[in-house]
């Protein structure tokens, strides 16, 4: 009987938890990721705020996704992406916000609030089974590279 491999790769952190259909987790290192996850995610609230707060836009012009990775919420304190594809290959991640960051703006609004500065991410976690860590690593590669090409990526600096 062989030993089951360890879910987390590295230390559990205190608010991981396990998601079905996934064998791995790991938490992302803040040096090498940050300013990524920072960029994308104010692109992303851009994107929502301005179908969101245009009377003249209609609610259904949300994708409810980033390049191809589903938008599955969160619970307020945390922002989850899923992506899979026809093979057995799939990741999620989570971007767990720093106290005091509130994912939407004070009042009736359905406005997100955009990161103000790479502290307001205090952990990210990465999920996956099969190949999904390398294809989480293609995907955040590829939403990079099309973003500096349309010149969305020097407008989000941390």
């Amino acid at each position: 009987m062989s030993k089951r491999e360890p879910y987390w790769l590295g230390k559990r952190p205190s608010d991981g938890k396990r998601w079905a259909y996934t064998t791995s987790a790991v938490v992302l290192d803040a040096g090498d990721y940050r300013e990524k996850l920072f960029r994308m995610f104010r692109r992303y609230t851009k994107q929502w705020n301005d179908i969101e707060l245009n009377m003249d836009r209609d609610l259904s012009e949300h994708t409810h996704e980033i390049h191809g990775a589903h938008i599955v919420g969160g619970a307020g304190r945390n922002f989850t992406l899923h992506w899979h594809n026809d093979k057995e290959d799939h990741w999620i991640f989570e971007i767990h916000y720093a106290r005091g960051f509130s994912e939407y703006y004070p009042g009736l609004s359905c406005a997100r609030n955009p990161f103000r500065s790479v502290d307001d991410i205090r952990s990210a976690h990465l999920h996956w089974k099969g190949n999904g860590q390398d294809e989480f690593e293609k995907w955040l590669e590829l939403e990079e590279k099309e973003n500096k090409e349309k010149g969305e990526w020097d407008e989000y600096k941390a």
